[in-house]
């Protein structure tokens, strides 16, 4: 079908290797001339549930594909903390009840 080709530290080689193993991708490793420390690791992707569970994989493992532009994919959302959402909320509250007028105002639909 395709290649699939991302460039890698010499650090980050073992773990590809392995999952390529595990789901019997064959591929081609070759050293890159600049800079000298990483290294193109190209994948021979021959259907669509192994170009799948190949791009769940760099992506958990945050192993970027080249050629790609990462400019036009979306990036997921940051998630904020609790202080921040709280202050973005708005909070709305039951105006408090006057001693006075007693009567139940509430109804029910």
């Amino acid at each position: 079908m395709n290649d699939l080709k991302v460039v890698l530290k010499k650090k980050n080689i073992p773990v590809l290797v392995d999952f390529c193993l595990e789901e019997s991708v064959e591929f081609i490793v070759k050293p890159q001339s600049f800079p000298d420390t990483d290294w193109e690791f190209t994948m021979k992707i021959s259907d669509i549930k192994t170009a799948v569970v190949a791009g769940m994989f760099l992506r958990e493992n945050r192993i970027e594909i080249s050629g790609i532009d990462q400019q036009k994919y979306k990036k997921p959302p940051v998630k904020k903390n609790k202080e921040e959402e709280a202050t973005e909320k708005p909070v709305h509250a039951k105006p408090p009840v006057s001693k006075d007028n007693k009567e139940d105002t509430s109804t029910i639909f």
